[in-house]
Order: structure tokens, then sequence, then C-alpha cells
């Protein structure tokens, strides 16, 4: 178990034009199976946010302009707000890497699952519904 959050040397974040946002991506080769990322959490009551949003959306708010839940992750019955890079990596569906959550601790690691080689984008899968439950549109697929 890792004990104290890290981001490792071997990652950098580069500016996505297409997506209008930020990737992960490799700078180094990495292999299978390890972990290249732990963070703390911040857990939030999901009825907070679910609050939150219905006011925004009573305002007339879209909800692409919702950041906050755009970064936010389940978290047991809960939401977390990840620090660190975690909010960071992209979906994809043919993904590179997987979340692992240590629930004990309110850590959530990025977690390998193919080798990944220089100047690839380390990506990650959000789930089948993710976009739709949202009511978001990918913008690109990696």
């Amino acid at each position: 178990m890792i004990s104290n959050p890290f981001i490792d040397r071997r990652l950098e974040l580069r500016y996505i034009s297409e997506i209008n946002g930020w990737g992960v991506y490799a700078k180094e080769l990495i292999n299978n199976d390890e972990i290249i990322e732990m963070s703390p959490i911040i857990v939030m009551p999901k009825k907070l946010i679910d609050v939150s949003i219905w006011a925004c959306q009573a305002e007339g708010i879209p909800n692409k302009d919702l950041m906050i839940d755009q970064y936010t992750l389940r978290w047991k019955d809960d939401l977390a707000c990840p620090l660190g890079w975690i909010g960071l990596y992209n979906h994809s569906n043919n993904n590179n890497a997987i979340f692992a959550g240590d629930f004990d601790r309110n850590m959530i690691g990025i977690l390998t699952i193919k080798e990944i080689v220089p100047d690839t984008q380390v990506t990650v899968f959000y789930g089948e519904h993710w976009f739709t439950e949202k009511g978001y549109v990918k913008k690109v697929e990696f």
C-alpha cells in the first residue's frame, strides 16, 4: 500500500486543444500494474452536490458549466473531489489505467493496466453511462 500522496515523475500535464482541457501523459515508459499517482480526496455528501446542481440549473446554468460535477467521483454513498491530477485523467473505452480507491484513508490512485509508452496519454474508463447520466457529450475519443 502507498502511504503518502504522490505524482510519478514520469508523468506530465499537456493542454489538449480538441477538448479545451488537460490530459496526463507518460514522459517515459511505464509498466503494467504500477500505481502512478496517489491523491487525497475531499468527501462531500451526494445530496449537497445534487442540491447545488439543481439550484444552478434553476438559475439557467447549463450542465457543461458546472465544473464541480465534472470532477467529482462516486465514493461509497457520497461524492469525492480528488486532489492532485486525478481529475485530469481523460476517459477512454480503451483505457490504459484504472482508478484504485483506498476507502480507509480517503485516497484514490491511478493503477496502470497496460504498458504505457512515452508520449501516450494515460486514460481511465469513467463507466458505461457517465456521459449520458451527466448530460455531457464526448468531445473526442482517446
